[in-house]
């Protein structure tokens, strides 16, 4: 049997793991929970054997006494000051139901994957069950073409998103920023079981789409869990290689002593804060789509100023040096602008079935005051310029701007694309400012963008016509 085993949320490796046949005989427990069962159990006594007791070779904790997680602010964060106050400096693990289920982290959720510009140019790594080797995909091929499959994502949050990801607001504080470390983002697309494993940083974990369970265990209380985790996960943390639809108490004895579990069902906007070095194992129920952010575990005295500043920080300004990533200022960041304005653009194409000719085109960029802000009117030398970026993304060359170039848009290509859009781009640009300057010297006013399209179209038509 081939097993593979997912040992962290940045790295999946071998060698214990399970196959698709295992997968099925994962049960969801968190309905099932209770926190007064007796441990050891009835008719079970210390010094039994540890396979005689209940749990053995069964999925971990099935038989064990599990508290709920405790649920709180149902619909969105505290404020930080709330958040390390009551949970971080208690070292309580709490869930904030439907705290990121909003327009601020709609771009993320699979349905707009699937369709996004954005996704169509962030590469990541591509990992399979199947094999050792990674491949690179569009996160938009990816979730179109491989989710489905025996592949999945497990990376730091592309700098892509990093630009347009909000700093959840339970962690907006000034004093909090140095101790960001790193994030990351899964994507999967069915149920599987995660390894057990231990974290030293502190870590907010953020269900975007699908439904995961979460067991949990504060090794200050149970001190023997610690003895299970037998492999490194440098840099932060440990993990287990034990087979957790199939707990062997003869291998690993000192499970069967942890009298209670926490647990926590996490579903599509919910986020769970672990504490640092809390042990965990996660199953994933349905599919995932989860980013994480970490820090470390370090005192952060927040009080009602730390927040000034930081109401409306995005991930790609704040340092992750976790990830070797530097923040930098949102309007000196030339690639993630140029970003917003080429995934804007393979938004409408994404979105459009049948694909645009280049009048078409024309027309939809026209239209979009963020990829040609404070365009004037439109001329000759207007049509030149649009012309030229069309034929850049045109990448098959037969006219028609679709979804088979955006599928021609590979690792080893993008970079060479977005050097020419942020040519041609920077031409529009120039050309604008042209136009600002001879408009307000004739003292003329800038044409509408719906008068700008008609005749864009008007004059396609009519070139339609004399040929």
């Amino acid at each position: 049997m081939n097993f593979w085993f997912a040992v962290s949320t940045l790295l999946i490796i071998s060698p214990v793991c399970f196959s698709a046949s295992d997968v099925p005989q994962m049960q969801l427990l968190f309905h099932a929970s209770d926190p007064i069962l007796p441990w050891p159990p009835d008719g079970t006594a210390q010094d039994d054997p540890p396979s005689s007791w209940p749990g053995h070779k069964e999925q971990l904790a099935k038989r064990h006494p599990k508290v709920k997680v405790d649920v709180a602010y149902k619909k969105g964060f505290p404020s930080a000051q709330d958040f390390y106050n009551n949970f971080v400096e208690r070292r309580s693990p709490v869930v904030f139901s439907h705290a990121i289920d909003n327009k601020d982290y709609e771009f993320l959720n699979l349905e707009k994957l699937n369709s996004s510009g954005r996704a169509a140019l962030s590469f990541v790594e591509v990992s399979s069950f199947k094999a050792k080797d990674t491949e690179v995909e569009s996160i938009w091929s990816f979730t179109n073409k491989m989710m489905s499959k025996t592949f999945f994502v497990s990376g730091n949050l592309h700098n892509n998103y990093k630009s347009i990801f909000k700093l959840p607001p339970c962690l907006q504080c000034s004093y909090l920023v140095d101790l960001l470390l790193e994030t990351s983002h899964i994507l999967m697309g069915h149920a599987y079981p995660l390894p057990l494993k231990q974290t030293a940083t502190e870590v907010l974990h953020c269900q975007i789409d699908g439904l995961k369970e979460v067991l949990l265990v504060n090794p200050k209380e149970f001190p023997e869990i610690e003895s299970v985790l037998d492999m490194d996960m440098a840099p932060h943390g440990r993990a287990s290689l034990l087979n957790s639809l199939s707990v062997d108490y003869e291998a690993y004895p000192a499970l069967s002593r942890v009298k209670e579990w926490k647990i926590a069902l996490l579903g599509p906007g919910d986020c769970l804060y672990i504490p640092a070095y809390w042990v965990t194992q996660s199953n994933i129920i349905t599919q995932d789509n989860s980013v994480e952010i970490k820090w470390s575990s370090s005192s952060w005295t927040p009080d009602s100023d730390c927040t000034k500043g930081l109401k409306n920080k995005f991930l790609s300004s704040l340092s992750f040096p976790g990830e070797k990533y530097s923040g930098v200022d949102p309007t000196l960041d030339k690639k993630g602008i140029l970003v917003d304005k080429v995934s804007r653009i393979l938004d409408k194409v994404l979105t459009e079935k049948k694909g645009f000719n280049a009048a078409e085109f024309m027309a939809a960029i026209v239209k979009d005051s963020e990829v040609l802000a404070e365009l004037q009117e439109w001329t000759d030398e207007s049509s030149a310029r649009a012309e030229e970026m069309f034929e850049t993304l045109d990448m098959n060359s037969d006219q028609i701007l679709d979804h088979n170039d955006v599928h021609m848009v590979i690792s080893s290509n993008v970079s060479k694309l977005m050097g020419k859009m942020e040519d041609r781009l920077a031409d529009m640009t120039d050309m604008i400012m042209d136009q600002r300057v001879d408009i307000s010297v004739v003292g003329e006013t800038a044409k509408t963008r719906s008068s700008m399209v008609k005749q864009i179209l008007r004059e396609h038509s009519l070139g339609k016509d004399e040929l």
